[in-house]
């Protein structure tokens, strides 16, 4: 019984993810859809989502017979539920296939984690409830602020001190010191000092219009890569130098320095190779993995033979064995995605992925407010960088960095940014207004 359920649910939950996605291709090359048909096709998006959800969670009680499967379910979907609700109202106007991405995103989450541990699904769960609160949070104080960006001196330094801590007491994972732990909570700042780092960038560019604006922001960029590679986590610094590489050329189109700032990266990138024993094995496990399988190449091997063996349609839910791959629920939860899902699915989470960061493009380019426009370009780029990187990591396309995958990855502090990113990319249009004392609708 368990079987039949098992392999038609390959069937059904490929049919959902391949509406949802031509959906969202439709709405980002055919974006002069009428109001009500919009409304449709957003609302046909949601069902699919709902019944992805419903039916990989009945396929994972059944395999597994624990009804705090179904339970967690429930309260799964109350949280996707309070979430649309809250960007629905915050946002305006709000985009709901944007929402509906951000939705289908966390239910990859839920049940590719709880797949693998339900406890960290419990716990993901409340990071994401935890990420709303302090999402919403946000909003409501960003809309008090009326000029922000004069505040960015107080970004660069709140950001580069928090780096700087975890630089000389933070704990070792993978030989970078990423993170520290509060009564049992692992912290990451380098998640959180993202966004600081964007409203600095934004602040430098908006606050001075001529050249001390790009001579401030690559200062103050300089010093949060340094930082960030004085920690090893050159993952994190290489997503800080592309979002910064992006802002200026946004802002100022400026070819020779788009030219000297690749040529900078390049230079940096070498440096680092050279000097980071672990930054020279990952390239080793990336250049052939099978003749370093039992130690380096382990991981990435695992990952290639997940993929491989769920072909295009996947083993189905619970057939697979993505275990085995080390650290799977953050790093690599792509693969056990791919691998019990299939390539066509992981094929439209990528395309989902790319609809994304166009949408928050568009979200960008369409702000009346410079500031925001690119503080949500930034996101918009860290968004799709961070999704390259990691998704390029597994599949064996560049070499792993270590990054998590947005909204799916187990992890707190990624959920966090993610989601306060989002408020604001959301939110950003309405965002200067109230804070300049106008009305929401003007």
């Amino acid at each position: 019984m368990v079987s039949v359920i098992t392999s038609f649910s390959r069937i059904t939950i490929l049919s959902y993810i391949i509406i949802f996605t031509i959906i969202d291709l439709l709405q980002i090359f055919e974006p002069k859809f009428s109001e009500a048909v919009s409304s449709v096709l957003t609302t046909i998006q949601a069902v699919m989502i709902v019944l992805f959800l419903c039916n990989s969670v009945a396929v994972l009680y059944f395999a597994k017979e624990d009804f705090n499967i179904i339970l967690l379910a429930v309260f799964q979907l109350g949280f996707l539920v309070i979430t649309a609700i809250l960007l629905n109202s915050l946002s305006v106007p709000a985009s709901k296939a944007l929402i509906n991405n951000v939705l289908l995103m966390l239910c990859f989450s839920f049940v590719a984690i709880e797949r693998l541990n339900i406890d960290k699904s419990v716990r993901q769960l409340i990071n994401g409830v935890f990420s709303l609160i302090m999402a919403v949070a946000v909003i409501y104080i960003l809309r008090k602020i009326p000029e922000i960006s004069r505040y960015l001196l107080a970004f660069a330094v709140i950001g580069i001190m928090a780096l700087l801590a975890i630089s000389f007491i933070g704990n070792v994972e993978y030989g970078a010191r990423l993170s520290f732990n509060v009564l049992g909570i692992r912290i990451q700042p380098s998640e959180l000092v993202k966004l600081t780092y964007l409203f600095f960038i934004a602040g430098c560019i908006v606050t001075f219009k001529d050249f001390r604006g790009y001579l401030f922001s690559t200062l103050g960029a300089a010093a949060h890569v340094l930082v960030l590679v004085h920690s090893k986590d050159l993952g994190t610094a290489l997503i800080f130098l592309v979002a910064y590489v992006f802002l200026t050329f946004i802002a100022y189109k400026n070819y020779i320095l788009l030219g000297l700032e690749i040529g900078g990266a390049i230079v940096g990138g070498i440096i680092a190779f050279n000097a980071f024993p672990h930054i020279q094995t990952r390239f080793v496990a990336w250049l052939d993995p099978l003749s370093v399988v039992d130690n380096q190449g382990y991981q990435i091997s695992q990952s290639l033979f997940a993929i491989g063996t769920g072909s295009w349609l996947g083993s189905g839910i619970n057939n697979g064995m993505p275990a085995k791959i080390p650290v799977v629920v953050s790093d690599f939860i792509f693969a056990a995605i791919s691998e019990e899902m299939g390539a066509v699915v992981a094929a439209c989470l990528i395309i989902i992925y790319m609809c994304s960061t166009i949408m928050i493009l568009n979200m960008a380019f369409s702000c009346s407010n410079s500031f925001y426009m690119l503080v949500v370009s930034g996101i918009a780029v860290i968004f799709g960088i961070q999704t390259v990187l990691n998704i390029g990591g597994v599949i064996k396309f560049i070499p792993s960095t270590g990054v998590t995958l947005p909204f799916i990855s187990y992890g707190g502090s990624s959920l966090l940014s993610m989601f306060i990113g989002f408020f604001i990319a959301e939110c950003s249009e309405d965002l200067w207004r109230t804070a300049k004392g106008r009305r929401r609708y003007d």
